[in-house]
């Protein structure tokens, strides 16, 4: 016997946007303040290829993104996408983060100011 599920494309995106904000603690239904309560250390913000971007939530300023690929790591201002290590890795795949960086901040900015913890040194971004 072979099952078959189909899901709406809705609740497949509202699944994959919950996963990549972390893992959820408490439901908002079983909370008296009727807000979900999840966890997350760093969240996905995207990937383009095998590039794969991230935000940490205990951040040092300026609000900045991780890119990882092939072993390489740099970090890059979440404002402009300026590389903080002109330096570092992925030198020759700095345009391509530029021009992901145009189409996604709005979505970099709200996960920056979504994951800042209490006491976190920079606070959230000002749009």
């Amino acid at each position: 016997m072979s099952w078959r599920v189909d899901f709406d494309s809705e609740s497949l995106k509202s699944l994959e946007a919950g996963m990549k904000r972390g893992y959820i603690i408490e439901l908002a239904d079983e909370r008296d303040d009727g807000c979900e309560h999840t966890y997350f250390e760093k969240a996905a913000v995207g990937a383009l290829g095998g590039l794969k971007m991230h935000i940490y939530s205990d951040e040092h300023p300026p609000p900045h993104f991780h890119v990882k690929y092939n072993g390489e790591e740099n970090s890059f201002r979440i404002d402009d996408a300026t590389p903080l290590y002109p330096d570092g890795g992925l030198k020759k795949w700095f345009k391509n983060i530029k021009k992901w960086h145009k189409q996604n901040k709005a979505e970099l900015i709200f996960t920056w100011n979504a994951m800042r913890p209490e006491g976190c040194p920079v606070g959230p971004i000002k749009c």
